[in-house]
């Protein structure tokens, strides 16, 4: 049996059992899983982040972009004045 062929028959038996539930039931059965999905993209989330770059590189860049934006402001700030002149 393939893995998708193996996937396919989880979740029709999961199906099955669940259409069985009685309302009470099947909302408990959403609780859980809606829980388990959050925790995957939490895990998720924090892997990501811990694969992250490094702090230095991190820090540099952040350098860099501040440069950017006060040279552009020192740049605006000079062109306007020699326009008033």
């Amino acid at each position: 049996m393939t893995h998708a062929e193996e996937q396919e028959s989880i979740d029709s038996q999961i199906m099955h059992y669940v259409s069985s539930l009685s309302g009470k039931n099947k909302r408990a059965v959403l609780t859980v899983v809606k829980t388990i999905a959050g925790a995957e993209a939490d895990a998720e989330f924090e892997r990501k982040w811990a694969q992250g770059i490094p702090l230095e590189e991190a820090r540099q860049h952040t350098l860099n972009t501040v440069r950017k934006l006060f040279d552009a402001k020192n740049n605006s700030k000079k062109r306007g004045s020699s326009v008033l002149r």
